[in-house]
């Protein structure tokens, strides 16, 4: 193998970090997980593609914490309250999801000629699964959806049971295969986890009491993380086991949201992690999975196995819990993402020397396909389920409008539409002006009182704050000023297309949508708003579209009795009964009519709206960088309908 091109402990860290930074955006614009991204980054600029770098031994160190961090990560992602809420169900679901798999396993390995050690190991390569479809989950808003919540719960059990297996397999591998040793490994195992998952949250609580600076609580989580691991290798054990009830006790011991929590994964989800995503694609060997028979083979065996044992499973538990076909098609597509464990598994194996080169290229090759399909079927079978709103969840209100104003001349009618939500709601309307900090010298700053006094924010009858402050970004300006004045809507004006630049990095709307957990009201208007004649409300053709437009639904009627007006709700034909459902929920008492509307939503608006009307679309829009944060559907409706046109994004996890 020649020397790797580049060279030196600075071009080396350039190379690594360019990876990590580039192969997750590019996955987003390709709309592929970022585990893809990063491990055919590996890939690329390991010795088995362009030689960029090699595995040398730093490399191998920092890989192995990102495994360590990832295993951390999968402890912590396992929610133990929403699991006791559904445990009965879940361990039959979980029992199944691992027992068929692994059994599946197991024969396939003795067909193949493998030992009983390694039959037994590639069973539970595959018959653990990883949540990466989750984000899909929280967008969709069906988390409380009982299958969903089954299948989650399902993941303590499958993660744990791989774990268990592989920390037999290989201690057996060191210590010899004896009934005596078995027991006396399962013994060491119980009584460190019962230490672990007891003993640790116990004393991260005193301490935490004790300490209340976050970056000591941040070395108390990094320590207790790493003690873990080493009291797992000391006893026979991997250190990824540690790891993983490490992940288990800390997720008890502090609260979700805490800020050390938060600076721990970070530094992980940041670099650790993906390094070690990086480094198994640069030990993986591309050309075995198309010139090597046997790796094809095994790919191929795999990947199938995966699919259909996961889904028989599936089946089982939604026949005996009687679910319907979209809920185990869910199950299914939740269940059979391999991707924490199988690459925790496969690589500690192969460094054991119990797989070999074919195994692992092909456990790879699964894990590449399983991460992709999962998502795609969530996301299709998922939007089908009814979406269920948290009993306690409230319309939210809006008193506290915040909105960015640059030249009053031309956002006129921007402003009288806030101005006009401010008087009814009550309010009250914060106009922000952000002057720009460029290399140390301040943009904008003469600009400010003239916008901030302009006559249409001076209106007797509105209760206005106004806002200045300078900052480093428009975005960043207006994100912080929404949580420092504690902003219950954030009110946009927008252009439309925007140029290469912001489909790139995102226009000023994009990048303010992408982080806000609140609702943004997105306007492009053309004419006063107060000769708006209806409003015709647009509820796109999907689960997602329902729960945006139930969050909406309160803003959209204030809308409408402070201009006067009748609403008309355009929905799909197969949504209508569940939106009938939800606006007798909501208790309106705003004149409207429900329309069904069959085919494409812009030939629905074209048919429905004229130009002297108020198209309304609500949406939860879409987190993929490169791609519009409103949708497609928005810039669709807003470009072909000739009057104006507001899109109310909810955050998928907003408050």
């Amino acid at each position: 193998m020649p020397d790797p091109l580049v060279q030196g402990p600075v071009a080396v860290f350039l190379t690594i970090m360019a990876v990590i930074l580039i192969s997750p955006l590019l996955s987003q614009w390709a709309r592929l997980p970022g585990i893809i991204g990063l491990i055919i980054g590996g890939l690329l600029v390991g010795p088995n593609g362009l030689n960029l770098l090699a595995t040398e031994r730093t490399i191998e160190l920092l890989s192995t914490v990102g495994l360590l961090y990832l295993m951390f990560n999968a402890g912590l992602e396992i929610d133990l309250q929403q699991f006791n809420r559904v445990k009965g169900k879940s361990v039959l679901f979980g029992v199944l999801t691992f027992i068929v798999p692994q059994l599946s396993g197991i024969a396939l390995g003795r067909i193949l000629n493998f030992g009983w050690a390694e039959s037994v190991l590639l069973g539970s390569l595959y018959a653990s699964h990883t949540l990466v479809a989750f984000p899909i989950l929280s967008r969709l808003r069906i988390l409380r959806n009982e299958a969903v919540s089954v299948t989650i719960g399902a993941t303590v059990f499958t993660d744990v049971l791989a774990l268990l297996v592989l920390a037999i397999i290989v201690g057996t591998q060191e210590g010899g295969v004896s009934f005596l040793f078995i027991a006396q490994l399962i013994g060491l195992m119980i009584l460190y986890a019962v230490f672990v998952l007891l003993g640790l949250p116990r004393l991260g609580r005193r301490f935490f009491q004790r300490f209340s600076s976050p970056s000591i609580e941040f070395q108390f989580i990094i320590v207790a993380l790493f003690v873990s691991a080493l009291l797992a290798e000391l006893i026979g054990m991997h250190a990824i086991v540690g790891a993983f009830l490490a992940g288990l006790a800390i997720n008890s011991a502090l609260p979700p949201h805490s800020r050390a929590l938060g600076r721990v994964l970070f530094v992980g989800e940041s670099f650790f992690i993906p390094l070690f995503l990086m480094y198994i694609g640069m030990v993986l060997n591309p050309l075995a999975m198309i010139t090597d028979p046997q790796t094809l083979l095994l790919g191929v065996l795999l990947t199938v196995a995966v699919y259909s044992t996961k889904y028989i499973a599936a089946w089982l538990a939604a026949r005996f819990l009687k679910y319907d076909r979209n809920e185990r098609m869910t199950m299914w597509g939740l269940s059979q993402a391999q991707a924490a464990a199988t690459l925790a598994t496969v690589l500690v194996a192969n460094e054991a020397g119990l797989f070999g080169e074919s195994l692992f290229n092909a456990a790879i090759m699964t894990v590449l396909f399983t991460t992709i399909t999962s998502p795609l079927i969530v996301q299709r079978f998922g939007s089908r389920l009814i979406a269920e709103v948290e009993p306690s969840e409230e319309a939210p209100a809006f008193e506290r409008i915040l909105i960015p104003v640059a030249n009053p001349a031309t956002q006129e009618h921007l402003i009288n539409l806030a101005s006009l939500l401010v008087r009814a709601g009550e309010g009250t309307l914060l106009p922000l002006n952000v002057a720009l900090e460029v290399d140390g010298t301040i943009r904008g700053l003469e600009n400010q009182e003239y916008l901030l006094n302009a006559e249409v924010l001076t209106d007797p009858d509105t209760n206005v704050i106004p806002i200045r402050r300078v900052d480093t970004s428009v975005s960043g300006g207006i994100l912080r000023a929404a949580k420092e004045y504690d902003a219950s809507l954030i009110v946009l004006g927008w252009q439309g297309e925007g140029d290469f630049t912001q489909t790139i990095f995102g226009s000023i709307v994009d990048r303010v949508v992408w982080r806000a957990d609140i609702p943004v009201l997105v306007a492009k208007i053309d004419k006063p708003i107060d000769a708006t004649r209806r409003i015709v409300m647009v509820v796109p053709e999907n689960a997602v579209g329902i729960v945006a437009a139930r969050r909406s639904l309160p803003l959209v009627m204030l809308i409408a009795s402070a201009l006067d007006v009748p609403v008309r709700i355009l929905t799909p034909s197969r949504f209508r009964q569940r939106l009938e459902d939800v606006l007798a929920e909501t208790e309106i008492d705003h004149p409207y009519t429900l329309v069904e509307m069959g085919g494409n939503p812009r030939e629905a608006v074209a048919e429905n709206a004229g130009s002297q009307d108020l198209i309304i679309l609500a949406t939860t829009g879409s987190t993929q960088r490169f791609r519009s944060s409103l949708g497609s559907l928005a810039h669709e409706i807003a470009n072909s309908h000739k009057g104006s046109t507001l899109v109310i994004h909810q955050a998928p996890n907003g408050r």
